[in-house]
C-alpha cells in the first residue's frame, strides 16, 4: 500500500479537525431546514464590514480555512525550525512537473475541462459590472476562500497522501490515484455540513448532485496537483470557480 498512499493520519487529524467545527457551526441550519443562503449571507458579510477597517481585516484573515492554514503553518514551523525551505514543500509550493513541457498543457486542459463540466465558461465573456461589493468579493473568493482551501485540501493533505518521489523513480500518475480519490472524498465531505444547511435533509438529492460537482472538482484538482506539485495551479481554477459561482447565483435572482 506503500507504493500508493504517503502519511494518512496527519491528513485524516486535519480532516476531522476542519469537519467538525464546520458541523457544529451550520448544524443549526440543518436541524432546523432553515435554508442557510451563501452568497447573500458572504455579500452581506462584506458590506457590513466596509464601515470597519478591523472588521473587514477579520473578516478576510479569519474566514473559510483561514484559521486551520495558520495553524498548519505554525506547526509546519516547529516541525521544520531547521528546514524552513521544506515548509515550501510540504504546503505543496514546489515544482516538480510529472510531464515535462506537456504539464502546463495538460493542466490547461484539465482546468478548462472543469468549467465546461461546471458550465461556468460562458460567463468568462460576461463580465459583471465592476463595483466595490465585486471587487471585495473577488478579493475574498481568493483569500481566504481558494488560497486557504487549496494550500489544506491540495497543498498539504494530498501531497501527504500521494506516495513520496523517489530521485531515481519518479511514481506514475497512476500510483497518485488512490491518494487523489482520499482527497477528493475529504473536499467534498468538508462541504457537506453547508449544503445540507442551504438545502436541508429533505433534499438529499440535490446535495448529493452537488456534491457529485465538488467531488468532480476534488478530481480534477487532485490530478492537477500531481501533475506539478504545485497548488497554484489550483488555486487560480479555484478562485475563478467559486467567484462565478456566486456571481451566478446573485444574477441568477436579480
Amino acid at each position: 500500500m506503500g507504493n500508493y498512499i504517503g502519511n494518512i493520519i496527519w491528513p485524516t487529524i486535519l480532516f476531522i479537525a476542519i469537519f467538525i467545527p464546520v458541523f457544529i457551526t451550520y448544524e443549526p441550519y440543518i436541524m432546523t431546514n432553515a435554508h442557510y443562503d451563501i452568497s447573500s449571507s458572504i455579500i452581506q458579510t462584506l458590506n457590513s464590514t466596509l464601515g470597519s477597517p478591523v472588521s473587514l481585516a477579520s473578516t478576510y484573515l479569519l474566514g473559510d480555512l483561514a484559521p486551520y492554514l495558520y495553524l498548519l503553518i505554525v506547526a509546519l514551523l516547529i516541525a521544520y525550525r531547521k528546514e524552513v525551505h521544506r515548509i515550501v514543500n510540504e504546503l505543496g509550493l514546489s515544482w516538480r512537473p510529472l510531464f515535462g513541457k506537456l504539464t502546463i498543457p495538460i493542466v490547461l486542459v484539465l482546468a478548462v475541462l472543469w468549467f465546461l463540466v461546471s458550465g461556468l465558461i460562458p460567463l468568462t465573456a460576461i463580465l459583471p459590472q465592476v463595483s466595490l461589493t465585486n471587487v471585495l468579493l473577488l478579493i475574498y473568493t481568493l483569500y481566504p476562500i481558494a488560497i486557504s482551501e487549496e494550500l489544506v485540501f491540495r497543498g498539504f493533505i494530498l501531497n501527504k497522501l500521494l506516495p513520496r518521489r523517489n530521485s531515481t523513480k519518479p511514481i506514475s500518475i497512476m500510483h497518485s490515484i488512490p491518494a487523489i480519490l482520499i482527497s477528493a472524498i475529504y473536499f467534498t465531505a468538508a462541504h457537506l455540513p453547508i449544503y445540507l444547511a442551504m438545502y436541508g435533509v429533505n433534499d438529499l438529492l440535490t446535495v448529493a448532485y452537488i456534491l457529485s460537482y465538488i467531488f468532480i472538482y476534488g478530481l480534477i484538482s487532485g490530478f492537477i496537483f500531481a501533475l506539478t506539485s504545485n497548488v497554484i495551479p489550483d488555486i487560480i481554477m479555484h478562485w475563478i470557480n467559486d467567484y462565478l459561482s456566486i456571481m451566478v447565483i446573485i444574477y441568477s435572482i436579480h
